[in-house]
């Protein structure tokens, strides 16, 4: 399992939020998602023999946003 933060674009309350964290949650191999809409952001956490990134990406962009792995600092 790995924890990997996705900045995400085109949010605008917290429903938007529970949309993502639920569409992302549906996929096989992801344990938890944790969406913030203040920080357009969203915290997941995957088994990542499970499940890629991308499709973690086309999951979000599928529920009507856009995302990106964000870069660690």
């Amino acid at each position: 399992m790995i924890k990997q933060q996705f900045k995400i674009q085109g949010m605008h309350c917290v429903g938007c939020a529970m949309t993502i964290d639920g569409a992302v949650e549906d996929l096989p191999g992801v344990k938890s998602a944790s969406t913030n809409y203040k920080r357009q952001t969203s915290l997941i956490e995957y088994d990542e023999t499970k499940v890629t990134e991308a499709e973690i990406l086309q999951a979000i962009q599928d529920a009507g946003y856009s995302g990106k792995v964000a870069e660690s600092n």
